[in-house]
């Protein structure tokens, strides 16, 4: 019992430094990086939970977000790869859609104006090349 004690109160004693070290390290002030706007991080999306969004124009699912363009140089989203057509993987083809055609509806639903035709009849998107 005498020895379970010891080993507690040693542990608590080792441990107490590193305790003390976090709350100093935590109480650190930041500096903000220049040109982080908190306001326009807090109203936008991440690539990660876009890709893979069904969209819809109405009710009826168009497309499928499958990558997200962006340009570094100017720091914009020039287009969203959607994947279009085929049924289950089979025959779709990725097409590059402008970014500003994209919004969210309500339910964090992604809605376009564009149909389904426009999207099938549009040339495909092909990483790499460029038209």
């Amino acid at each position: 019992m005498r020895a379970t004690a010891r080993a507690l109160c040693a542990l608590i004693l080792t441990l107490s430094p590193v305790v003390a070290v976090q709350a100093q390290t935590a109480a650190k002030a930041t500096t903000p990086i220049p040109g982080v706007d908190g306001v326009a991080l807090a109203q936008s999306a991440r690539a990660s939970k876009l890709i893979g969004s069904k969209v819809y124009k109405g009710d009826t699912s168009i497309g499928q977000i499958e990558d997200v363009l962006v340009e570094l140089d100017h720091a914009t989203v020039p287009a969203v790869i959607l994947s279009v057509g085929g049924f289950l993987g089979v025959g779709e083809k990725l097409v590059a859609v402008p970014a500003n055609q994209i919004k969210i509806g309500s339910e964090a639903k992604f809605m376009t104006d564009l149909t389904k035709e426009q999207l099938t009849n549009a040339p495909p998107f092909v990483f790499g090349k460029t038209n």
